[in-house]
């Protein structure tokens, strides 16, 4: 006697989708959604849906797509069969590096919870709270924000930094932090890993430190300004440093040999007084005859 398996209607529908999309997409990336809150996704989802489709789905689901549509990279079978635990799936035209970069400008801002490490420097600003008198006023203290009464509100004294960057969060703040409707956390997704026309990238290769990319970048830029200007080498770039350093090489060889003339009067005579200043603080006042 043999048995059919009634597959749900809902799994049906999200094979068909997963399998469209791997299709249609080159680059699919895989998010952490450990610590990433609901509301977040919600949030990235609206701001990004113009570049990048978001899903949620299960591993064994997103294998069973690979398995049942017709890919020519043998290595999406690869990409899928790597991935563990709770992930969301987004799928772009953009290359990975361009996703990180887009999911580092879309941050969003989100509640404090106990628990949570601080983002950034988070402040409570003086003024009113809204808050009428009660327990709350001992909330604030346990936080060492200082109060007042008046009108019958809560005021802050004074700005308060309550946490600084990598700092916990306690729940006490974030009990305090909610009431006053602040949202002091910033939240993005970390890529883990990224499919990208037959290459597949894994977390270590998806690192990037734009800022100290930026600072390397600046900084070869000032040592090859200052070595072509040293040596002369003149370009487009460097040519007014090359003008102003001739220029004040010029300046100060006419004003060593006392050479007079329309740009160089100034600084002869300048020099000229502040040699006459040192030379007068050497030789010894002479008493009135």
């Amino acid at each position: 006697m043999s048995t059919t398996h009634k597959v749900a209607e809902w799994k049906k529908e999200s094979l068909v989708q997963l399998t469209t999309l791997m299709s249609k997409y080159p680059v699919i990336a895989a998010a952490d959604l450990t610590k990433v809150r609901s509301s977040q996704i919600h949030e990235l989802r609206k701001r990004l849906r113009d570049r990048v489709t978001m899903v949620v789905a299960k591993n064994n689901l997103l294998r069973k797509s690979v398995e049942l549509g017709d890919f020519k990279s043998p290595r999406l079978g690869e990409f899928v069969k790597d991935l563990t635990g709770s992930n969301i799936l987004l799928f772009t035209e953009l290359n990975p590096y361009a996703l990180i970069i887009l999911l580092d400008k879309s941050k969003v801002r989100v509640p404090a919870k106990g628990g949570d490490i601080a983002t950034n420097e988070i402040m409570i600003p003086a003024g009113n709270t809204g808050l009428p008198p009660g327990p709350v006023i001992s909330e604030f203290g346990e936080i060492k924000v200082q109060t007042k009464i008046e009108g019958g509100s809560i005021w802050v004294a004074k700005d308060s930094v309550v946490a600084r960057k990598g700092d916990p969060i306690t729940t006490k703040m974030a009990s305090v932090l909610s009431k006053l409707g602040l949202k002091p956390m910033e939240a993005g997704l970390t890529l883990a890993f990224a499919y990208d026309n037959g290459s597949i990238m894994t977390k270590d290769d998806l690192v990037m430190d734009l800022p100290g990319w930026k600072n390397d970048f600046i900084t070869g830029i000032n040592d090859a300004l200052n070595l072509s200007t040293e040596a002369g080498y003149v370009t487009t770039e460097n040519a007014p440093r090359i003008l102003i350093k001739g220029m004040r090489q010029a300046l100060a060889l006419a004003g060593e040999a006392g050479f007079l003339e329309d740009e160089s009067i100034e600084f002869v005579l300048k020099k000229a007084l502040t040699n006459a200043t040192a030379l007068d603080k050497l030789i010894p006042a002479q008493p009135p005859s």
